[in-house]
């Protein structure tokens, strides 16, 4: 039972080590793409890698220049799958930094790609809370539940009334993750904060969406981005 119980810490241990060596990276990721020349331009991207997406984030923003100050995410890799600790660990330490670029006066995006739409959620619901409105743009991202929350049209309109919500959705019928934005961007496409973009392709393909966000572009129309 001694040994049961001594191998259970060490790999408790290890586990907290990993979370932690992963916050650590998070930390040190204070902006992989340059800032805005005009700083007065005051808007603040924040955007939430899907899991096991970081590299192919970072890979895809190289030739990209923003058009404003962003903080790139890693939601995790390989080792976590969605809505695991990474992500509450995410929030947690990003919330001091969002809501100092609010009450600076920032415009604050916060966008989500896959299981990055959790913790983009959670913090603008966290700014809306404190009274701070800001954009959230989901791609692929609505997750049907998480710790007894249902992310459902009705919770995003009772928690982000003032946000400008735009919701893109794949056409992966495998995945559930997707299926859920469909459904929540079906029921709120006529609500006039929001913006619903279906686009004909599969779910990993959706970061073909990158260069328009990492370079602060407007997103395109659905039809345009056929595969």
């Amino acid at each position: 039972m001694k040994k049961t119980g001594l191998v259970l810490l060490v790999l408790l241990a290890l586990l907290c080590r990993t979370a932690g060596a992963e916050i650590i990276r998070i930390g040190k990721t204070p902006c992989l793409l340059n800032p805005a020349e005009q700083e007065d331009r005051m808007r603040r991207y924040v955007y939430f890698a899907g899991s096991g997406d970081y590299f192919h984030a970072v890979q895809n923003c190289a030739d990209y220049t923003a058009s404003d100050g962003m903080l790139l995410v890693p939601q995790g890799d390989g080792r976590f799958s969605t809505c695991t600790a990474a992500s509450d660990v995410v929030i947690r330490d990003l919330k001091p930094q969002v809501l100092q670029w609010a009450q600076e006066g920032n415009e604050i995006i916060l966008v989500g790609f896959s299981a990055g739409g959790y913790p983009a959620t959670a913090l603008a619901v966290y700014l809306a809370g404190e009274g701070y409105t800001g954009q959230l743009v989901i791609l692929d991202g609505i997750i049907r539940a998480y710790r007894g929350i249902h992310y459902n049209a009705a919770y995003y309109r009772e928690k982000l009334p003032t946000w400008q919500m735009t919701f893109c959705a794949s056409s992966s019928q495998d995945v559930r993750i997707a299926e859920a934005t469909r459904q929540v961007g079906e029921e709120m496409r006529d609500d006039e904060n929001v913006t619903y973009l279906p686009y004909i392709l599969s779910h990993n393909a959706m970061r073909s969406l990158y260069p328009y966000i990492f370079g602060g572009m407007q997103l395109p129309d659905p039809e345009s981005r056929e595969q």
